[in-house]
């Protein structure tokens, strides 16, 4: 999968300082804040599992005939992704600030993990599809 490198820190504070009415869209958002941010391997593994986990643990929570339990879904969603940024990106305040984060909509960040999990499962997909051809 390929990632773009990250916008310049002068374009990437723009973006931090824009009031609401400026935001750029999800799309925008996506490219030139979220995916930098992610640029390790090993965090986007980190976070892909996490989404994947929180969601399993949802299903399993409801099927369970115990629902209160899907109400643990934040955490099991955002500790990955959080270790991720502190062992990997090295970026911690990134990961620590998503809550008290002013810049974006704070759902654009679960957005954001949800369409990079789906991108990096059709990638793998691809990349498994394309071997058995061969």
């Amino acid at each position: 999968m390929h990632i773009e490198p990250p916008p310049s820190p002068a374009r990437r504070q723009d973006a931090a300082c824009a009031p609401a009415a400026a935001r750029p869209d999800f799309d925008t958002f996506y490219r030139d804040t979220f995916l930098p941010e992610h640029a390790a391997p090993a965090n986007v593994a980190l976070h892909v599992a996490g989404t994947l986990a929180s969601a399993a643990f949802v299903v399993m929570a409801l099927a369970s005939g115990a629902p209160a339990w899907a109400l643990a879904y934040p955490v099991v969603h955002a500790v990955p992704g959080l270790l991720g940024h502190r062992l990997f990106e090295r970026n911690a305040a990134v990961g620590d600030l998503r809550v008290t984060r002013r810049d974006f909509p704070p759902w654009w960040f679960i957005a954001a993990n949800h369409r990079l999990t789906v991108q990096v499962l059709r990638a793998g997909l691809l990349r498994s599809g394309r071997r058995s051809r061969r």
